[in-house]
Protein backbone atom coordinates (compact mmCIF):
# COMPACT_ATOMS: atom_id res chain seq x y z
CA UNK A 1 0.00 0.00 0.00
CA UNK A 2 2.64 2.41 0.77
CA UNK A 3 4.30 1.53 -2.64
CA UNK A 4 0.79 2.08 -4.06
CA UNK A 5 1.09 5.93 -2.26
CA UNK A 6 4.39 6.73 -3.53
CA UNK A 7 3.26 5.51 -7.30
CA UNK A 8 0.52 7.90 -7.01
CA UNK A 9 2.28 11.15 -6.22
CA UNK A 10 4.76 10.37 -9.49
CA UNK A 11 1.31 11.23 -11.62
CA UNK A 12 0.95 14.20 -13.47
CA UNK A 13 -2.07 16.18 -13.68
CA UNK A 14 -3.34 16.28 -17.68
CA UNK A 15 -6.56 17.93 -18.46
CA UNK A 16 -8.63 17.80 -21.58
CA UNK A 17 -11.70 19.21 -22.99
CA UNK A 18 -14.98 17.94 -23.40
CA UNK A 19 -18.54 18.67 -24.72
CA UNK A 20 -19.32 18.89 -21.13
CA UNK A 21 -16.41 21.14 -20.08
CA UNK A 22 -12.77 20.57 -19.19
CA UNK A 23 -11.70 17.33 -17.20
CA UNK A 24 -8.35 17.31 -15.17
CA UNK A 25 -7.49 13.80 -14.34
CA UNK A 26 -4.16 12.09 -13.50
CA UNK A 27 -2.07 10.32 -15.90
CA UNK A 28 0.67 7.61 -16.11
CA UNK A 29 2.47 5.23 -17.81
CA UNK A 30 0.79 6.45 -20.99
CA UNK A 31 -2.93 5.86 -19.04
CA UNK A 32 -4.92 8.47 -17.84
CA UNK A 33 -7.38 8.07 -15.16
CA UNK A 34 -10.42 10.40 -14.28
CA UNK A 35 -12.01 9.61 -11.07
CA UNK A 36 -15.74 10.40 -9.72
CA UNK A 37 -17.21 12.48 -13.18
CA UNK A 38 -20.71 13.08 -12.06
CA UNK A 39 -23.08 11.95 -14.89
CA UNK A 40 -26.12 12.74 -13.15
CA UNK A 41 -28.09 14.41 -10.31
CA UNK A 42 -31.60 14.09 -8.84
CA UNK A 43 -33.50 14.36 -5.95
CA UNK A 44 -34.78 11.48 -3.27
CA UNK A 45 -37.08 9.28 -4.81
CA UNK A 46 -37.03 10.71 -8.09
CA UNK A 47 -35.32 9.68 -11.56
CA UNK A 48 -31.80 10.85 -12.96
CA UNK A 49 -31.25 14.22 -14.50
CA UNK A 50 -28.60 15.51 -16.73
CA UNK A 51 -25.05 17.19 -14.54
CA UNK A 52 -24.70 20.92 -15.38
CA UNK A 53 -21.91 21.77 -17.83
CA UNK A 54 -19.09 23.01 -15.96
CA UNK A 55 -16.02 25.03 -17.04
CA UNK A 56 -13.52 22.65 -15.28
CA UNK A 57 -13.66 19.42 -13.31
CA UNK A 58 -11.68 17.96 -10.62
CA UNK A 59 -11.88 14.15 -11.32
CA UNK A 60 -8.07 13.36 -9.59
CA UNK A 61 -11.11 11.82 -7.16
CA UNK A 62 -12.61 10.49 -5.33
CA UNK A 63 -15.77 8.93 -5.89
CA UNK A 64 -18.94 9.91 -4.32
CA UNK A 65 -20.70 6.89 -2.73
CA UNK A 66 -24.25 6.50 -2.03
CA UNK A 67 -25.61 6.45 1.71
CA UNK A 68 -24.90 2.60 2.73
CA UNK A 69 -24.45 0.58 6.14
CA UNK A 70 -20.90 2.17 6.36
CA UNK A 71 -22.46 5.66 5.98
CA UNK A 72 -23.55 5.15 9.29
CA UNK A 73 -22.56 2.26 11.27
CA UNK A 74 -18.93 0.15 11.15
CA UNK A 75 -18.84 -2.39 9.02
CA UNK A 76 -15.36 -3.87 10.21
CA UNK A 77 -17.38 -6.12 12.79
CA UNK A 78 -20.44 -8.79 12.12
CA UNK A 79 -21.02 -10.02 8.63
CA UNK A 80 -19.45 -7.62 6.57
CA UNK A 81 -15.99 -7.85 7.62
CA UNK A 82 -14.88 -9.92 5.33
CA UNK A 83 -15.67 -8.25 2.31
CA UNK A 84 -14.67 -4.67 4.17
CA UNK A 85 -10.82 -6.47 4.69
CA UNK A 86 -10.96 -7.70 0.91
CA UNK A 87 -12.62 -4.66 -1.12
CA UNK A 88 -11.43 -1.71 1.57
CA UNK A 89 -8.54 -2.61 2.99
CA UNK A 90 -6.33 0.52 4.53
CA UNK A 91 -9.05 2.63 3.23
CA UNK A 92 -10.23 5.90 4.76
CA UNK A 93 -13.70 7.35 4.01
CA UNK A 94 -14.57 10.42 5.06
CA UNK A 95 -17.83 11.35 5.64
CA UNK A 96 -18.51 13.82 3.24
CA UNK A 97 -18.00 11.07 0.96
CA UNK A 98 -21.61 9.68 0.77
CA UNK A 99 -24.76 11.30 -0.94
CA UNK A 100 -28.02 10.71 -2.33
CA UNK A 101 -27.28 11.51 -5.97
CA UNK A 102 -24.24 9.27 -6.21
CA UNK A 103 -24.36 9.33 -9.88
CA UNK A 104 -20.63 9.33 -10.34
CA UNK A 105 -17.85 7.26 -12.77
CA UNK A 106 -14.07 6.69 -13.46
CA UNK A 107 -13.22 6.75 -16.91
CA UNK A 108 -9.33 4.86 -17.42
CA UNK A 109 -8.39 4.66 -21.30
CA UNK A 110 -4.97 5.18 -23.07
CA UNK A 111 -3.37 8.71 -23.16
CA UNK A 112 -3.72 8.02 -27.31
CA UNK A 113 -7.05 6.07 -27.29
CA UNK A 114 -8.86 6.76 -30.17
CA UNK A 115 -12.27 5.01 -30.87
CA UNK A 116 -11.13 2.30 -28.39
CA UNK A 117 -13.94 -0.04 -27.50
CA UNK A 118 -15.57 0.60 -24.12
CA UNK A 119 -16.31 -1.53 -21.19
CA UNK A 120 -18.55 -0.57 -18.32
CA UNK A 121 -18.55 -2.22 -14.70
CA UNK A 122 -21.35 -2.97 -12.51
CA UNK A 123 -20.43 -3.29 -8.90
CA UNK A 124 -21.83 -5.62 -6.28
CA UNK A 125 -22.93 -5.22 -2.99
CA UNK A 126 -26.09 -6.79 -2.32
CA UNK A 127 -27.84 -3.69 -4.08
CA UNK A 128 -27.47 -2.56 -0.43
CA UNK A 129 -23.53 -1.35 -0.78
CA UNK A 130 -20.38 -0.95 -2.97
CA UNK A 131 -19.03 1.92 -4.74
CA UNK A 132 -17.42 2.69 -8.03
CA UNK A 133 -13.86 2.89 -6.34
CA UNK A 134 -13.56 -0.49 -4.89
CA UNK A 135 -9.93 -2.15 -4.38
CA UNK A 136 -10.79 -4.76 -7.35
CA UNK A 137 -11.40 -3.00 -10.02
CA UNK A 138 -12.06 0.97 -9.32
CA UNK A 139 -8.90 2.37 -10.86
CA UNK A 140 -8.01 -1.14 -12.43
CA UNK A 141 -5.76 -0.16 -15.62
CA UNK A 142 -5.87 -3.52 -17.15
CA UNK A 143 -7.96 -3.24 -19.84
CA UNK A 144 -6.50 0.21 -20.92
CA UNK A 145 -3.45 -1.19 -21.62
CA UNK A 146 -5.09 -4.12 -23.67
CA UNK A 147 -6.87 -0.98 -25.55
CA UNK A 148 -10.10 -0.76 -24.10
CA UNK A 149 -11.55 2.42 -22.46
CA UNK A 150 -12.64 1.23 -18.88
CA UNK A 151 -15.71 2.51 -17.00
CA UNK A 152 -16.45 1.76 -13.16
CA UNK A 153 -20.35 3.33 -12.85
CA UNK A 154 -21.58 3.99 -9.35
CA UNK A 155 -25.76 4.47 -8.71
CA UNK A 156 -27.62 4.72 -5.78
CA UNK A 157 -28.06 1.91 -3.20
CA UNK A 158 -30.94 0.11 -0.70
CA UNK A 159 -34.48 2.11 0.33
CA UNK A 160 -32.71 5.09 -2.03
CA UNK A 161 -32.56 3.07 -4.76
CA UNK A 162 -35.14 0.44 -4.34
CA UNK A 163 -38.23 2.57 -2.45
CA UNK A 164 -41.40 1.06 -3.47
CA UNK A 165 -40.16 -0.36 -6.91
CA UNK A 166 -39.08 2.64 -8.15
CA UNK A 167 -35.51 0.98 -9.11
CA UNK A 168 -33.91 4.10 -9.10
CA UNK A 169 -30.59 2.37 -8.91
CA UNK A 170 -31.07 0.80 -12.24
CA UNK A 171 -32.72 4.01 -14.07
CA UNK A 172 -29.07 5.82 -12.82
CA UNK A 173 -27.26 2.60 -14.65
CA UNK A 174 -29.29 3.43 -17.72
CA UNK A 175 -28.80 6.99 -17.52
CA UNK A 176 -24.97 6.49 -16.70
CA UNK A 177 -24.99 3.85 -20.06
CA UNK A 178 -26.54 6.55 -22.20
CA UNK A 179 -24.32 9.60 -20.81
CA UNK A 180 -21.57 6.83 -22.01
CA UNK A 181 -22.73 6.06 -25.35
CA UNK A 182 -22.81 10.11 -25.66
CA UNK A 183 -19.72 11.50 -24.40
CA UNK A 184 -17.12 8.70 -23.98
CA UNK A 185 -15.49 9.99 -27.49
CA UNK A 186 -14.29 12.53 -25.41
CA UNK A 187 -12.34 9.93 -23.79
CA UNK A 188 -11.03 8.14 -26.77
CA UNK A 189 -13.81 5.06 -26.15
CA UNK A 190 -15.52 4.03 -29.69
CA UNK A 191 -19.97 4.53 -28.72
CA UNK A 192 -20.98 1.87 -30.86
CA UNK A 193 -18.35 -0.32 -29.23
CA UNK A 194 -19.88 -0.79 -25.59
CA UNK A 195 -19.69 -3.64 -23.38
CA UNK A 196 -21.62 -3.87 -20.06
CA UNK A 197 -20.34 -5.95 -17.37
CA UNK A 198 -21.21 -6.21 -13.65
CA UNK A 199 -20.54 -9.00 -10.93
CA UNK A 200 -23.23 -10.17 -8.03
CA UNK A 201 -25.67 -7.87 -7.80
CA UNK A 202 -23.82 -6.15 -10.15
CA UNK A 203 -24.49 -9.05 -12.77
CA UNK A 204 -28.18 -9.03 -11.66
CA UNK A 205 -28.38 -5.68 -12.54
CA UNK A 206 -27.14 -6.26 -15.93
CA UNK A 207 -29.68 -9.13 -16.26
CA UNK A 208 -32.35 -6.43 -15.64
CA UNK A 209 -31.02 -4.27 -17.74
CA UNK A 210 -31.52 -6.78 -20.65
CA UNK A 211 -35.06 -7.35 -20.28
CA UNK A 212 -36.25 -4.58 -22.47
CA UNK A 213 -34.56 -3.32 -25.50
CA UNK A 214 -34.54 0.21 -23.85
CA UNK A 215 -30.50 -0.14 -24.19
CA UNK A 216 -30.85 -1.60 -27.55
CA UNK A 217 -28.52 1.03 -29.53
CA UNK A 218 -26.39 1.08 -26.35
CA UNK A 219 -25.14 -2.22 -25.32
CA UNK A 220 -23.30 -4.51 -27.60
CA UNK A 221 -22.42 -7.04 -25.42
CA UNK A 222 -22.64 -8.05 -21.69
CA UNK A 223 -20.38 -10.06 -19.04
CA UNK A 224 -22.06 -11.12 -16.01
CA UNK A 225 -20.06 -12.81 -12.79
CA UNK A 226 -22.10 -14.90 -10.16
CA UNK A 227 -25.23 -13.78 -11.29
CA UNK A 228 -26.70 -14.50 -15.01
CA UNK A 229 -29.65 -15.90 -15.94
CA UNK A 230 -33.06 -15.28 -14.62
CA UNK A 231 -33.89 -15.58 -10.96
CA UNK A 232 -36.74 -18.12 -10.49
CA UNK A 233 -39.97 -15.82 -9.31
CA UNK A 234 -40.09 -17.65 -6.27
CA UNK A 235 -36.90 -16.36 -4.98
CA UNK A 236 -36.85 -13.15 -6.46
CA UNK A 237 -38.44 -9.84 -5.57
CA UNK A 238 -41.62 -9.75 -7.71
CA UNK A 239 -44.09 -9.57 -5.05
CA UNK A 240 -47.53 -8.27 -5.32
CA UNK A 241 -48.28 -4.85 -4.82
CA UNK A 242 -50.15 -5.01 -1.88
CA UNK A 243 -47.19 -7.26 -0.09
CA UNK A 244 -44.62 -4.66 -1.68
CA UNK A 245 -46.50 -1.80 0.07
CA UNK A 246 -47.24 -3.36 3.04
CA UNK A 247 -43.86 -3.45 3.45
CA UNK A 248 -43.02 -0.01 2.97
CA UNK A 249 -45.62 0.98 5.11
CA UNK A 250 -43.91 -0.51 8.32
CA UNK A 251 -40.65 1.05 6.79
CA UNK A 252 -42.23 4.26 7.40
CA UNK A 253 -43.95 3.76 10.14
CA UNK A 254 -40.75 2.85 11.79
CA UNK A 255 -39.14 5.87 10.61
CA UNK A 256 -42.11 7.61 12.21
CA UNK A 257 -43.43 9.26 8.92
CA UNK A 258 -47.33 9.81 8.81
CA UNK A 259 -47.59 10.10 5.42
CA UNK A 260 -44.75 9.74 2.32
CA UNK A 261 -44.11 13.49 2.31
CA UNK A 262 -43.01 13.41 5.63
CA UNK A 263 -40.82 10.42 5.03
CA UNK A 264 -39.20 11.90 2.16
CA UNK A 265 -38.12 14.79 4.19
CA UNK A 266 -36.49 13.09 6.65
CA UNK A 267 -33.06 12.82 7.52
CA UNK A 268 -30.72 10.05 4.95
CA UNK A 269 -30.06 7.70 8.49
CA UNK A 270 -33.42 7.67 10.00
CA UNK A 271 -34.32 6.70 6.65
CA UNK A 272 -31.60 3.75 5.82
CA UNK A 273 -31.87 2.64 9.73
CA UNK A 274 -35.74 2.59 9.15
CA UNK A 275 -35.24 0.07 5.98
CA UNK A 276 -32.14 -1.75 7.20
CA UNK A 277 -34.13 -2.37 10.21
CA UNK A 278 -37.45 -3.83 9.17
CA UNK A 279 -35.67 -5.97 6.02
CA UNK A 280 -34.02 -8.02 8.70
CA UNK A 281 -36.99 -8.17 10.68
CA UNK A 282 -39.10 -9.47 7.97
CA UNK A 283 -36.63 -11.17 5.43
CA UNK A 284 -38.67 -9.61 2.59
CA UNK A 285 -36.88 -9.81 -0.60
CA UNK A 286 -37.70 -6.17 -1.45
CA UNK A 287 -34.94 -4.65 0.83
CA UNK A 288 -32.25 -6.07 -1.48
CA UNK A 289 -33.55 -6.28 -5.41
CA UNK A 290 -35.32 -4.30 -7.75
CA UNK A 291 -39.16 -5.30 -8.83
CA UNK A 292 -41.49 -4.95 -11.67
CA UNK A 293 -41.73 -1.32 -12.53
CA UNK A 294 -43.36 -1.34 -15.48
CA UNK A 295 -40.71 0.23 -17.80
CA UNK A 296 -36.84 -1.58 -17.20
CA UNK A 297 -38.62 -4.59 -15.80
CA UNK A 298 -41.99 -4.69 -17.26
CA UNK A 299 -43.19 -8.12 -16.12
CA UNK A 300 -42.12 -11.49 -14.53
CA UNK A 301 -38.77 -12.02 -16.13
CA UNK A 302 -40.13 -15.97 -16.37
CA UNK A 303 -42.24 -14.39 -18.94
CA UNK A 304 -39.76 -12.35 -20.48
CA UNK A 305 -37.36 -15.53 -20.85
CA UNK A 306 -40.16 -17.55 -21.86
CA UNK A 307 -41.27 -15.36 -24.42
CA UNK A 308 -37.43 -14.29 -25.58
CA UNK A 309 -38.30 -10.51 -25.59
CA UNK A 310 -35.28 -9.40 -23.93
CA UNK A 311 -31.88 -8.19 -25.33
CA UNK A 312 -30.24 -10.35 -27.35
CA UNK A 313 -26.30 -10.05 -27.29
CA UNK A 314 -23.26 -12.49 -26.69
CA UNK A 315 -22.68 -12.88 -22.93
CA UNK A 316 -19.89 -14.42 -20.70
CA UNK A 317 -21.78 -16.28 -17.69
CA UNK A 318 -19.03 -16.51 -14.60
CA UNK A 319 -18.91 -18.37 -11.71
CA UNK A 320 -16.39 -19.42 -8.28
CA UNK A 321 -16.52 -22.84 -7.07
CA UNK A 322 -17.32 -21.14 -3.54
CA UNK A 323 -19.59 -18.98 -5.01
CA UNK A 324 -22.64 -17.62 -2.96
CA UNK A 325 -25.42 -20.12 -3.41
CA UNK A 326 -23.21 -21.80 -5.89
CA UNK A 327 -26.10 -24.61 -6.83
CA UNK A 328 -28.29 -21.98 -7.99
CA UNK A 329 -26.03 -19.57 -9.76
CA UNK A 330 -24.01 -22.18 -11.38
CA UNK A 331 -27.21 -23.53 -13.19
CA UNK A 332 -28.58 -20.23 -14.04
CA UNK A 333 -25.53 -19.79 -15.83
CA UNK A 334 -25.59 -22.92 -17.47
CA UNK A 335 -29.14 -22.36 -18.33
CA UNK A 336 -29.12 -18.91 -19.92
CA UNK A 337 -26.70 -20.35 -22.72
CA UNK A 338 -28.59 -23.55 -23.40
CA UNK A 339 -31.46 -21.46 -23.65
CA UNK A 340 -29.50 -19.08 -25.90
CA UNK A 341 -28.04 -22.17 -28.07
CA UNK A 342 -31.74 -23.59 -28.33
CA UNK A 343 -33.27 -20.57 -30.13
CA UNK A 344 -30.34 -20.13 -32.34
CA UNK A 345 -29.66 -16.33 -30.17
CA UNK A 346 -26.55 -14.85 -29.37
CA UNK A 347 -23.38 -17.15 -27.67
CA UNK A 348 -23.12 -17.78 -24.11
CA UNK A 349 -19.63 -18.15 -22.83
CA UNK A 350 -19.58 -19.50 -19.56
CA UNK A 351 -16.99 -20.06 -17.10
CA UNK A 352 -15.67 -21.55 -13.79
CA UNK A 353 -12.98 -20.12 -11.59
CA UNK A 354 -11.49 -22.17 -8.70
CA UNK A 355 -8.56 -20.59 -7.74
CA UNK A 356 -7.90 -20.24 -4.16
CA UNK A 357 -5.91 -16.98 -4.02
CA UNK A 358 -3.03 -16.60 -1.26
CA UNK A 359 -3.48 -15.31 2.43
CA UNK A 360 -6.34 -17.24 4.57
CA UNK A 361 -8.35 -20.90 4.46
CA UNK A 362 -11.23 -19.33 1.73
CA UNK A 363 -10.79 -21.15 -1.79
CA UNK A 364 -12.36 -19.58 -4.42
CA UNK A 365 -15.23 -17.45 -2.79
CA UNK A 366 -18.19 -14.91 -4.01
CA UNK A 367 -16.10 -12.12 -5.57
CA UNK A 368 -12.28 -13.39 -5.93
CA UNK A 369 -12.49 -13.41 -9.07
CA UNK A 370 -12.47 -9.90 -9.28
CA UNK A 371 -9.43 -9.31 -8.42
CA UNK A 372 -7.84 -11.77 -11.10
CA UNK A 373 -10.84 -10.33 -13.78
CA UNK A 374 -9.12 -6.79 -13.30
CA UNK A 375 -5.64 -7.76 -11.75
CA UNK A 376 -5.30 -4.52 -9.52
CA UNK A 377 -3.16 -6.72 -7.31
CA UNK A 378 -1.07 -3.78 -5.76
CA UNK A 379 -4.89 -2.90 -3.74
CA UNK A 380 -4.83 -6.16 -2.13
CA UNK A 381 -3.17 -7.41 1.33
CA UNK A 382 -2.65 -10.60 -0.08
CA UNK A 383 0.06 -12.23 -1.42
CA UNK A 384 -0.29 -12.86 -5.07
CA UNK A 385 2.49 -14.74 -7.30
CA UNK A 386 3.81 -15.46 -11.08
CA UNK A 387 0.73 -18.17 -11.06
CA UNK A 388 -1.76 -15.76 -9.92
CA UNK A 389 -0.24 -13.11 -12.47
CA UNK A 390 -0.48 -15.68 -15.20
CA UNK A 391 -4.43 -16.28 -14.90
CA UNK A 392 -4.87 -12.78 -14.48
CA UNK A 393 -3.59 -11.76 -18.18
CA UNK A 394 -5.27 -14.88 -18.96
CA UNK A 395 -8.78 -13.89 -18.16
CA UNK A 396 -8.60 -10.33 -19.03
CA UNK A 397 -7.35 -11.19 -22.56
CA UNK A 398 -10.61 -13.02 -22.58
CA UNK A 399 -12.60 -10.29 -21.44
CA UNK A 400 -10.67 -8.23 -23.36
CA UNK A 401 -11.10 -9.71 -26.77
CA UNK A 402 -14.74 -10.25 -25.96
CA UNK A 403 -15.25 -6.74 -25.78
CA UNK A 404 -13.31 -5.79 -28.81
CA UNK A 405 -14.63 -8.67 -31.63
CA UNK A 406 -18.03 -10.09 -29.37
CA UNK A 407 -15.87 -13.09 -28.97
CA UNK A 408 -13.36 -14.20 -26.33
CA UNK A 409 -11.01 -16.77 -28.16
CA UNK A 410 -8.29 -14.94 -29.84
CA UNK A 411 -4.51 -15.81 -30.25
CA UNK A 412 -2.42 -17.50 -27.72
CA UNK A 413 -5.57 -18.85 -25.23
CA UNK A 414 -6.77 -22.25 -25.51
CA UNK A 415 -10.17 -22.48 -27.15
CA UNK A 416 -13.20 -21.60 -25.49
CA UNK A 417 -16.36 -22.95 -27.25
CA UNK A 418 -20.10 -21.18 -26.55
CA UNK A 419 -22.77 -23.27 -24.92
CA UNK A 420 -24.36 -25.34 -28.10
CA UNK A 421 -25.96 -28.56 -28.50
CA UNK A 422 -22.49 -30.17 -28.56
CA UNK A 423 -21.38 -28.43 -25.87
CA UNK A 424 -22.31 -27.63 -22.32
CA UNK A 425 -18.17 -27.20 -20.67
CA UNK A 426 -17.55 -24.19 -19.03
CA UNK A 427 -13.85 -22.30 -19.58
CA UNK A 428 -11.85 -23.76 -15.95
CA UNK A 429 -10.28 -20.52 -14.57
CA UNK A 430 -7.66 -22.64 -11.56
CA UNK A 431 -4.26 -21.40 -12.44
CA UNK A 432 -3.24 -24.88 -13.05
CA UNK A 433 -3.71 -25.74 -16.42
CA UNK A 434 -7.40 -24.68 -17.13
CA UNK A 435 -9.14 -26.72 -20.18
CA UNK A 436 -12.85 -26.99 -20.14
CA UNK A 437 -14.98 -28.17 -17.56
CA UNK A 438 -18.97 -30.57 -17.57
CA UNK A 439 -22.02 -30.02 -15.00
CA UNK A 440 -20.94 -33.04 -13.11
CA UNK A 441 -17.45 -31.88 -12.12
CA UNK A 442 -19.02 -28.34 -11.93
CA UNK A 443 -21.74 -29.52 -9.66
CA UNK A 444 -19.66 -31.81 -7.24
CA UNK A 445 -17.13 -28.34 -6.69
CA UNK A 446 -20.22 -26.46 -6.18
CA UNK A 447 -22.12 -28.68 -3.85
CA UNK A 448 -18.73 -29.47 -1.77
CA UNK A 449 -18.37 -25.75 -1.31
CA UNK A 450 -21.69 -25.28 0.02
CA UNK A 451 -21.86 -28.39 2.34
CA UNK A 452 -18.53 -28.83 2.99
CA UNK A 453 -15.77 -26.05 2.46
CA UNK A 454 -18.28 -22.88 3.84
CA UNK A 455 -16.86 -19.64 2.17
CA UNK A 456 -17.17 -16.26 4.13
CA UNK A 457 -20.75 -15.61 2.93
Amino acid sequence: MGQERDKRRDMKKVTIRTGLGKVTGTEDNGIRMFRGIPYAVTERFELPKPYPKWDELDATGPEIDCFQFRAYHKESIGRYWFYHSEFRYGQDIPDWKFAESPMTLNVIARADAEKDPVLVFIHGGSFENGNVGEHPYGTSTEYAKRGIVYVSLGYRLNVFGLYKSGNYGLHDMVFGLRWVKEHIADYGGDPDRITIMGQSAGAMAVMDLLYTDILKDVVKSAVMMSGAGNVPDIAGPYTPEESDEKFWSIVRERAGAKTEEEFKAMPDQTIFDAWYATGREIGSVRTQQPGIDGTIIPKMPSKIMKEGTYLDVPIIAGVTSQDYMPYLIYELALNLGKLHAKRGQSPVWGYMFDRTPPGDRFKAFHAADLWYMFGNFDKSWRPFDDDDRRLKDEMADYVANFVKTGDPNGAGLQNWPAICKGNNKFRLFDGEGGGLIGPAQCRVKEWNSFLRDKGPM
